[in-house]
């Protein structure tokens, strides 16, 4: 299996995507900062549109980051999968002496692994950002994070942006895969549901983590099953 997953990163190159990433995380952490300036400076109250709620700048960048990585989740999954089936370049793949279902895995593996790694990356690269910037700036905030919740969520989040997945199979099409990813992380980032969004609360992100990762089972059994002659 790790021959496998070493084939597919020849294949499609994730420089560009670590590149991505940390232009996003920039823009986040500046994005933040600048809400956070404006909510100070409207005494609490959401002058920005947002809901008044007691976001210090580490959670909000936090949500937007776990928004973030769920839409480029969608981009890896149209990469490695959708594209290829709705080209049929996939079939090349299932000559190979090995059964569809471990193909089609390591592929969920290696996107799972790359968008574990994206969130751990990002929420190292936002704490040491803005405590750096708190000490300068006094609109900045950052509280203590629960390193068990964290990683929770950020499992949860990656388990529930496979749900495009299983969209985007159905659609055999890119688009349609990308576009329910803006619409998962806008659901989950709905702040009337927690600090953080909904992903925010343990249990709520467990159940989501939940119906991402049976949706996706139903889409790779779809995947294995279906005849792509046709």
């Amino acid at each position: 299996m790790l021959n496998l997953i070493k084939l597919e990163l020849k294949r499609v190159s994730l420089k560009s995507h670590f590149i991505g990433l940390l232009a996003a995380n920039i823009v986040i952490a500046m994005l933040s900062a600048f809400t956070s300036s404006l909510l100070k400076a409207g005494g609490g109250v959401a002058v920005t549109g947002l809901p008044p709620a007691q976001l210090d700048t580490l959670t909000l960048a936090t949500m937007l980051v776990r928004a973030t990585l769920i839409v480029w989740e969608a981009v890896l999954i149209s990469v490695f999968i959708v594209e290829e089936y709705r080209n049929k370049t996939i079939n090349l793949l299932f000559t190979y002496p090995v059964q569809r279902g471990k193909l089609i895995a390591v592929k969920i593996i290696l996107i799972c692994g790359v968008m574990l790694l994206f969130h751990g990356l990002s929420g190292v690269f936002q704490f040491a950002c803005l405590s750096l910037a708190s000490r300068y700036f006094p609109f900045v905030t950052v509280s203590p994070a629960n390193l068990m919740t964290q990683a929770i969520t950020a499992l949860s989040a990656v388990l529930l942006g496979l749900l495009p997945l299983y969209i985007g199979m159905i659609k055999k099409s890119t688009i349609a895969t990308i576009v329910s990813s803006f619409a998962i992380a806008a659901i989950v980032s709905n702040s009337q549901g927690g600090g953080a969004g909904l992903m925010s609360i343990p249990i709520a992100a467990i159940v989501f983590g939940v119906i991402g990762a049976g949706f996706s089972a139903i889409a790779v059994h779809k995947m294995v099953s279906s005849d792509l002659r046709n």
